[in-house]
Order: C-alpha cells, then structure tokens, then sequence
C-alpha cells in the first residue's frame, strides 16, 4: 500500500487506485499523512477540516465517523510481507503509524537530503542525480484536490517550500556541471512564479551570462531589485550585488567549468537535450579589441557591423526538441550571414553573433556593410523556424551596431574581423529594447542605410528604430527587365493581398525553358515591405507558421517547379489558400504544364487564384515594346 501526497492525494495498492470516499475523510487522511507518526490533536484536525471556531456542533462525531472508514479501507487491503498502516487512538487526537518507504513525501526528502550531501561534498554529478529523482516524484501541487477543494494548512506550504528548495539544489548542482543550458528555461519559469527568490534568481543570472546574455542577466537582477524595493522595501543581498558586479565586469571566475558538464543534460522532469554533434566545428571566441586613443591618421580604420541575434523558446518538456531546432537555426543563420558575406564570430547556445566588415571606415563603405548587414537580418526574418517539434513557440529578436575597428585587427586567417567590447554592449542593450519579431537598429546602422532600408521609429518608454523591409531609393530603379509587365502584375497582386488580408493564388506556366525561375527569383529581390519564403520539401508551410508570419508582414510564398511535387505539398498549398482567418499570403506558383495532366483541376477550386502565362521572350525588349501585351495573358481570376 502506497500514499501520494506529491500531487493529487491517492491510496495505492500496487498499482489500482483504492477509493478513499468523501470529502471529510479525504482531508483527515491528508493532514494525517503531512504529520505521518506523530499525534495529531483533535483540536487541529477539526480546524484543519472546518476552519477556526467554524466546526458544527456534531464535528467530532464526524470526525470519528471519517477515522473508522479509514481503519477499515486500510484493513481490507491489508498487504501480507509489510508492516500495515494504523490509525491509533491517543490521548489527545490521532497518530497515523505509517512505513516512510509507502509515502511519497517522505521518499522525496531522503533524496533530496542525499542530494545536498553530495552537493556539499563537491559531486555536484552525484548531487544531481539524487535530486532528479527527487524532483521526479512529484505530480503536481501538494494536495492538488484538497487544496481546490479550499484547504490551506501550514504543512502544505511547508512542503511547497521544500520542493523549491530542492529545485534550487538541483539547479546549483548543474551549473556546477556546466550545463548553464538545461536549467535556464526552468529557472526563468521558476523566478516568474516566484519573484522574490534571491537564490533562483542568482541562479538566473549567472545562466544568462554564462549563454551569452550579459543585458538579460542585468535585467533579472533589476527586476527583483525593483521588487524588493516596492514590496518590502529592501535591497538585495550581499552575494547578489556581488554577482551584478561580476557581469558587468566581465568576472572570469564566472565562466562554466570545463570538464564532464559539456554532456548530454536532462531537466527536473528527466527530459534530456540532445548532444551536439561531435563532428561540428565550433567557431573561435569573438577578437575583442580596444578602441584606440590615436586613430591611424592614414586612414587605417574600416568599419564593422554587428548582428546579434537571440532565438528563445516558450515553455516546452523536450531538451532535445530545443537542441534540434538550435541546430536548424544556427544552420539558418550561417547560410543568411555568408550570403550577405558576413562571418559567423561566436555562437553560444540561443545566441549568435554575425559580423560585416567593410574596407574602409568611409560612409560609403560602412554603409555597404550596415546594409549587408540589415539585408540578413530581414532575410532571417522570413526563415528562423517558427516552431520547436516538442511544441513550443520560437521567439527571435535581432540587433544591428556600427562602429569603427582597425582595419588590419581582424583575423586574417579566419576572415573575422575585429569588434569592440563597447559594440558587443551596444548590441545586447539593443536586444534588450527589442520586442519579439523585431530588428533594432542603432541610429548610425539606421543613418548609413536609411535610403535603402525602410524603418518605424518605436516611441514611450523604449524609443528605438526598427528594420521594416527593404526599399529603394527614389535614385536607385530597378534594372530593367524583360519581364517588368509580369512584375509589375506580381507586385500589384500583392498591394491587394496587403490591402485585403487575402490569400492568393498566382499560378506561372510555360514550357522548359521560358523564364519561370528567373521570374521568381528577380521577384524576390523586387519584394518590399514583405516577408518571402521558399517552399521547400524539407521545411514545409503550415497554416499556423504562416499566421505567425503575417503577424508582422504580409507573407510571398515562392514554389517553383510544382509540377514535381507530390500530392502531398500540392494539399498543403490549397489548405494554406483555404485559410480560415483574414491573412495576407501571396503564394506565387511556377510549373510546367505536367502539373495539369495529372491534376487537371488543381487550384480551379480557390476563389483568389489566376494564371500568368509565359511566353519566350523577345531578344530586343525595347524594339518590340509595342508588342508586350501579347506576351502574357494576364492574371484571370478564377471565379
């Protein structure tokens, strides 16, 4: 026979719940088994059941009625190799005489009390282990039926503080095994539930600063400095006021020790988070220079932007599912930056930090550099996953800093340029200010490439710039296109996207050869004020990711040769045309006309569709400008 305290109260004979009846004799059973072996007045148990000088005059009787249903349960389950329970009759109350191995509770302050041990004898691995399996145990609120039926006795909050103690043991115990990572979703969920905890709170922070978030962990620290502040009218303790001015400093004895901690690591719940690919090349710490006081009067200077980009993630039970959607984002973000030729210059955990280095520190160049820079960060925008596969919610902001660097400082064998420790700040201040799905930019970043990047200032409390899309100077035309006519129908179907909040169809045919790819591709360039994506079989659209997208900006999905995809993509597409909810999606469409051989009414059924058909174009566009109009047959909705 087992008692379950940890969570809903339950009787357990082996593995069939054992009814327990009322709600009288349930309380009795709970507030007997949080005082398990020690007499218990009758006084406090009928306060513990009705509340002070709010017992009816027949409360004892009841109370005796409750105890002799609970003699007879545990007599008709009576095991035959254990010592039975027994409820006693004393001189004062009841006296529940119970083996500690059959109550939960009891299991867990063995182990947790194991833990401390091994965590006070420097075996932080030991200590973790014991107080995982500790923590383990627990199912939920201490007495989670009683407590709603309106129970609240001082034991319950006794041993509520007792699992956040153990809680912060185990979160101590891994730090010290360097495994920063697996507890900071666990600590940041704890300090939100409870604010005023200095301990989980300096837990926090040195998480933080140990993943890369030296502004985030400063901002922990002022939240609960605001709080004592306003609630109790106190500062925070000595070794947290030590702790902020650690991270400020830059203390090296706050680094995460090196050793057995850099394994697989598994959260309270004994989920795990996958290991990193052994075979993966980690990128070099970030070269830090220091701004000199006698700039090189030859003009020795060039200047570097900074992207600092930071993914979180919201409540989720898999390590290894955040594990997986870091990798598919870092993979993301490489392939982005070096498009723009930028360089990875450090990535730790959620954090990653791109630099765009230009050859020399004149406006022209730097803002070259500034827009490289911007353009990656707007074309991340559309392709940071959205989603982790245990399923939480991604969150990513971006910060972009500009700044002067010695021109012959970076890392020549790398390609790596230099970065003041002053541009690092200035990046995760900026992170700091952003909100989620936001681009901020400092105010020299936004001066280089204010002609070619369109921004919204952010006023209140938190003024800031933030990156829009891209656009183009009123110097700065396009080149000109064989297909402007096709663009320009594309670009006027999705103003009316914009404008109507609609999903459309623009379905591109024509034979090998014509241009369906080129089309597409010089429309993605064109594309302004617009999230694009590409629709690829490795990452396919949902219903839900595109109304995350579009939460911010209208959505231009890009397929090219549809006419190789399975059925599959081809439902995905109409489900994502068949949108319940208002939402602004161009899906343009290139495929041969294969496509209507084997689905012959594909896309006829959707209200908002057309067809553009490709003719080769002429070899001189100018010459043969009078005949463009027979070049295509525009756009005929369907329906």
């Amino acid at each position: 026979m087992r008692f379950l305290v940890l969570g809903p109260l339950r009787l357990m004979d082996d593995e069939k719940q054992i009814a327990l009846g009322g709600d009288r004799r349930r309380a009795t059973l709970g507030l007997l088994l949080l005082n398990a072996n020690r007499e218990v007045a009758t006084s406090k148990l009928l306060e513990g059941l009705w509340g002070a000088d709010e017992a009816p005059v027949t409360a004892r009787k009841i109370l005796q009625n409750a105890v002799r249903a609970l003699r007879v349960t545990f007599a008709g389950h009576e095991p035959a190799d254990a010592r039975p329970p027994a409820l006693l009759t004393c001189a004062h109350g009841y006296q529940l005489q119970v083996d500690p191995e059959q109550v939960d509770m009891f299991r867990f302050h063995r182990r947790a009390q194991a833990g401390r041990a091994a965590l006070a004898a420097g075996r932080p691995a030991a200590a973790a282990a014991s107080l995982r399996e500790a923590l383990a145990l627990w199912r939920g609120q201490p007495l989670a039926d009683l407590v709603e039926a309106g129970r609240s006795w001082p034991e319950l909050t006794a041993l509520q503080n007792a699992r956040l103690d153990a809680m912060e043991d185990y979160y101590e115990a891994e730090l010290a095994n360097g495994r920063h990572h697996a507890v900071l979703g666990p600590l940041e969920a704890m300090t939100e539930a409870e604010p005023l905890r200095e301990r989980a709170v300096h837990q926090l922070m040195l998480a933080l600063y140990r993943s890369g978030r030296q502004a985030d962990a400063l901002a922990a620290y002022q939240r609960l400095r605001t709080r004592l502040a306003e609630q109790l009218g106190l500062e925070p303790g000595r070794e947290l006021r030590q702790l902020q001015h650690a991270v400020l400093v830059h203390d090296p004895a706050l680094a995460a020790p090196a050793g057995p901690g850099a394994g697989p690591v598994a959260g309270a719940a004994g989920a795990g988070r996958k290991e990193p690919e052994r075979g993966r090349p980690v990128p070099p710490p970030v070269q830090l220079v220091r701004p000199s006081p006698d700039p090189d009067p030859d003009g020795g200077r060039s200047s570097v932007s900074a992207l600092l980009i930071r993914v979180d993630f919201g409540p989720t039970g898999g390590y290894a599912d955040v594990g997986e959607a870091l990798e598919r984002t870092a993979a993301t973000v490489r392939e982005q930056v070096e498009r723009f030729d930028g360089v990875i210059a450090g990535s730790t955990g959620s954090v990653m930090l791109a630099l765009f280095r230009s050859s020399t520190a004149r406006d022209v160049d730097a803002g070259r550099a500034a827009e490289r820079a911007v353009s990656a960060a707007l074309s991340l925008r559309g392709r940071i996953p959205c989603d982790v596969p245990g399923g939480a919610r991604l969150h990513w902001r971006m910060a972009v800093s500009t700044r002067e660097a010695p021109a012959a400082a970076g890392d020549a064998s790398h390609g790596r340029p230099p970065v003041a420790g002053a541009q690092l700040v200035a990046c995760e201040s900026l992170l700091q200010i952003a909100d989620d799905a936001q681009i901020v930019v400092c105010d020299r970043t936004r001066e280089l490439t204010d002609a070619t990047v369109r921004y919204a200032r952010e006023v209140g409390f938190r003024p800031r710039w933030t990156a829009q899309g891209r656009v183009l100077a009123p110097f700065a035309r396009p080149e000109p296109s064989d297909r402007d006519p096709e663009l320009g129908v594309l670009a006027s179907l999705l103003e009316r996207v914009r404008r109507r909040s609609r999903p459309h169809l623009v379905l591109v045919q024509s034979a090998p050869g014509v241009g369906k790819s080129s089309l597409l591709a010089e429309f993605e360039r064109r594309v302004e004020n617009a999230v694009t994506v590409r629709l690829e079989s490795g990452a396919p659209m949902t219903t839900r990711r595109v109304a995350q997208l579009t939460a911010h900006l209208p959505v231009v999905l890009l397929a090219d040769d549809l006419h190789l995809a399975d059925n599959a993509v081809l439902q995905m597409v109409e489900d994502l045309l068949d949108s319940p909810d208002p939402i602004p999606l161009l899906v343009v469409a290139a495929a041969r006309p294969e496509l209507f051989r084997r689905r012959p009414g594909w896309g006829a059924g959707q209200s908002h569709a057309s067809r553009m058909t490709l003719e080769p174009a002429p070899l001189d566009p100018l010459a043969d400008a009078a005949q463009r109009h027979d070049l295509l047959s525009l756009c005929q909705e369907a329906g």
